[in-house]
């Protein structure tokens, strides 16, 4: 594209515009009407104008001559000064002094608008009035105002700020549990490539940095497995770039499915769900890819001790089009690490992979795990984009034996796959109004054989869960002023899930149990969001209408904030919502006893639509490095089933249907100092279940009720280092105790205790995590190098504990308890260009 200037270049010719007019009137057949004044002592500099496009000359000669040229009809154009009533996009980076990008810096403009920067510092604003004033503000930097000039039409721009002298004095706290992790209102934003070290982890996994939060328990040391205050991990909303997601874990949920260095940001919700938000009942983990175009090729390339990943920014046309890759690939099917082989014995503990007799059989065990990501962002010009994002991710089992003594051989394949697309097309129209669309496919594969092969001939019991989920989606916005704001659309859902299970032998096939079901989802949502220096609310609704099933639903949302003092504010919130997909825990194959979990759709004589209310009160505090926020919350989760909350009781397994109420408070408080940091945390929860022919229909404790839940954490940064070191206590979980009593000459007879009458005991584990980062000396690449050592001092904590007989006359109670994960150290190295 032809640059054009205002000053002298040797390769392009120099004009006055008075003379350069005429030519471009016959060239583009349009007609210039101009005051000779205007145009007077107006030159510009530039190459062969015949090779670009009317809009795209006028775009560039604007910017050069700091003169409007308005298209009022085709074939005529205005030539005259700029006015406020001229709309301009706008875009930037914000940096500090030492160039490193500064996220969630707040940026107004005359008229309303209003926006934040992103993981890499970046900010839009679009139909900003020309010559209006936009202001800059961040915690602990000078505020900056810039004034939106034809400078700013063309380019993206660099907005450097000042740190504030009045920050050695009085420390205000900007992050919240690590930097690159912000409250913001209610949602808690993440920037995974602005982290560096939370206690333990040696990657800023996205699942396990949102675990560091209150009311956030992981029962079973899984990143996957987000307890999230009462709700079941089946409950959370995980979109990935709008794609809704089914299996969020790798090794069985050990680590995040998302490789973080592709992430640009992460919100995570705990209550005030924007009512755009539906399917699920408890949180919303929404992941997004930059959605600006590369300005240069960058990339990335790491290791750890369980998996190798890369990843590569690619620019295509300047400012136009650019694309983004990675992949990632574990490497335990070829090399046993030591921290595989903790992780191992963790995943595999109480299976047969474990207890498999290597004197008397011959075993091998293959697992791996890989994903790939593509993601493309096309700007076709000022007010529009497209992007395009696909994702695939599995893992892949296959674990074989084989007795020497009786000539069988056994097999046991088990394999899942997440795979989806996105393409939207974002619209930024004139004046305050935008809108977006995107359609979506995303696909979920689980499947199990197990094959028993004796003298040749084969028993084969599978299990297959397939997941199809289609959507549209239609979002506008607009914004009235500065303080007024509406927004609200459309979104449909065609989800199908099948599951089976089936035994094959060479006489006969027989299917145990299966379904088929599909459900057609029609969503309409609005909110109205009123924000000022005291004030701050969300209220919408969602309406869902089940096809299938028959049924609306109107859910309420609501999200309001007081500012009570300069550092002092109180909140609140309610919430309805509805749910039709769930996972039912299943007991029919007996297989690895992993990935016991298959999706379901409600129906109307089957699982019902599960339903949850939420309230919630809370205040913050933020002044001289001290941060404080408190919110209490009730919450009920109504027709959930026996199934759904995994209850095998051997005396009563008939299906039933419940409700749960939950009761929690969740403190945090953190002290920020220069280069030092602590906070702590303390979580309560009570949750109780009551199923109608269960217990006497009275109620009694949850599978997963962790009543006292405390995490302490301290980071040190200094010169390229960062120490993390973090402890967490809590109560144990609830399990149902057993006694026995034998018969004679007969089968164990088990006496069942009080249901989840007892408490595992006390669980506590420290954490530690050293992080260094260093440049090479041209500053062309950037390195990471680290350690991370988990469970430092070596406790052995009973996660869970359940207990099952032998399958024979002389039967003995076997206790089958799942204990946590031994020391397990960690290192990485990566390297960033």
């Amino acid at each position: 594209m032809p640059w054009i200037c205002t000053g002298q270049n040797a390769s392009h010719s120099t004009w006055e515009l008075n003379e350069l007019l005429p030519q471009l009137a016959e060239f583009y057949k349009v007609r210039f009407s101009f005051v000779d004044d205007v145009v007077a002592n107006k030159s510009v500099s530039l190459s062969d104008y015949k090779q670009v496009s009317l809009s795209e000359l006028i775009l560039n000669l604007e910017r050069a001559v700091d003169l409007r040229f308005e298209v009022v009809s085709d074939g005529y154009v205005v030539i005259r000064p700029f006015e406020e009533k001229d709309l301009l996009n706008v875009c930037g980076y914000v940096i500090d002094k030492a160039g490193n990008p500064l996220i969630g810096v707040t940026i107004g403009a005359t008229g309303g608008k209003g926006s934040f920067t992103d993981g890499q510092g970046y900010f839009q604003l679009d139909s900003v009035p020309f010559s209006s004033v936009l202001e800059f503000r961040y915690v602990g930097f000078q505020p900056k105002r810039l004034t939106v000039d034809t400078s700013k039409l063309f380019d993206c721009f660099n907005v450097l700020m000042q740190e504030a002298i009045a920050v050695l004095r009085e420390v205000i706290v900007t992050d919240y549990l690590a930097a690159g992790i912000i409250k913001r209102k209610k949602d808690i934003e993440i920037y995974p490539q602005q982290l560096k070290s939370l206690t333990g982890l040696i990657e800023p996994d996205i699942l396990q940095s949102i675990q560091q939060s209150p009311g956030v328990n992981s029962p079973f040391e899984t990143a996957a497995g987000l307890f999230v205050r009462g709700g079941s991990p089946d409950q959370n909303l995980v979109l990935w770039n709008g794609i809704k997601t089914y299996n969020q874990g790798h090794f069985f949920g050990m680590i995040s499915a998302f490789n973080p260095y592709i992430t640009d940001d992460v919100t995570f919700i705990k209550n005030g769900t924007s009512p755009k938000y539906g399917d699920r009942v408890s949180s919303v983990v929404d992941i997004r890819s930059n959605q600006s175009v590369a300005k240069a090729f960058s990339g990335g390339v790491g290791f750890n001790m369980l998996y190798g990943d890369a990843y590569i920014d690619l620019p295509i046309l300047k400012d136009r089009l650019s694309v983004q890759f990675s992949a990632r690939r574990s490497f335990t099917d070829i090399l046993e690490t030591f921290t595989y082989s903790q992780m191992a014995d963790r995943v595999f503990q109480n299976t047969k992979i474990s207890e498999t007799n290597v004197g008397t059989t011959q075993a091998k065990n293959q697992f791996y795990f890989n994903d790939f990501t593509a993601n493309m962002v096309w700007q076709t010009n000022r007010n529009n984009k497209l992007t395009l994002n696909a994702l695939y991710n599995k893992n892949d089992l296959d674990f074989s034996s084989r007795s020497i003594a009786d000539d069988q051989s056994l097999s046991d394949l088990l394999f899942n796959a997440n795979e989806g697309l996105n393409l939207q097309w974002i619209r930024s129209s004139s004046g305050s109004f935008s809108f977006d669309m995107d359609i979506n496919y995303a696909k979920y594969l689980l499947k199990y054989e197990f094959v028993n092969t004796t003298l040749d001939t084969a028993e084969v019991a599978s299990k297959k869960n397939l997941v199809r989920d289609f959507g549209y989606r239609f979002n506008s916005e607009f914004q009235f002023n500065k303080e007024h704001k509406i927004s609200g659309g459309y979104h449909y859902s065609n989800n199908r899930i099948q599951y089976a299970y089936e035994t094959l032998t060479p006489l006969y096939q027989l299917t145990l149990d299966a379904d088929n079901s599909t459900v057609d989802t029609h969503s309409f949502y609005t909110k109205y969001q009123f924000d000022n220096d005291d004030y701050f609310v969300q209220s919408g609704v969602r309406i869902n209408y089940y096809s299938e099933l028959g049924a609306t639903y109107f859910e309420p949302r609501l999200f309001g904030e007081k500012r009570l003092s300069e550092h002092f504010k109180i909140n609140t919130s309610a919430e309805y919502r509805t749910q039709v997909a769930s996972q039912i825990k299943e007991s029919v194959v007996s297989d690895l006893s992993l990935e016991n979990k298959v999706w379901a759709l409600s129906s109307k004589d089957g699982f019902p639509v599960i339903k949850s209310y939420q309230l919630t009160l809370g205040t913050n505090f933020n002044s001289r490095g001290w941060y404080m926020d408190l919110e209490g919350y009730l919450r009920q989760i109504e027709d959930v089933t026996t199934l759904t909350f995994g209850f095998l009781n051997p005396i009563d397994n008939e299906f039933r249907r419940g409700d749960s109420d939950i009761i929690g408070a969740d403190l945090f408080l953190k002290k920020q100092f220069s280069n030092y940091e602590s906070w702590l945390s303390y979580s309560y929860i009570r949750t109780e279940n009551q199923f109608r022919g269960l217990n006497n229909d009275e109620p009694f404790p949850g599978n997963w009720n962790i009543e006292h839940t405390i995490k302490w954490s301290h980071i040190i940064s200094t010169k390229g280092w960062e120490f993390s070191i973090g402890w967490i206590w809590h109560t144990g979980k609830s399990f149902t105790d057993v006694t026995e009593a034998s018969t004679t000459g007969g089968p164990i007879a088990i006496q069942f205790a009080a249901l989840n009458g007892n408490n595992l005991p006390v669980y506590h584990r420290l954490d530690l995590s050293v992080m260094y980062d260093f440049e090479s000396k041209n500053q062309k690449l950037r390195y990471r190098t680290g350690v991370s050592v988990l469970n430092l001092y070596d406790r052995q904590n009973t996660l869970n504990r359940e207990f099952r007989t032998t399958p024979s006359l002389e039967n003995e109670l076997i206790d089958t308890s799942v204990f946590s994960l031994g020391i397990t150290p960690n290192l990485v190295f990566r390297i960033f260009w």
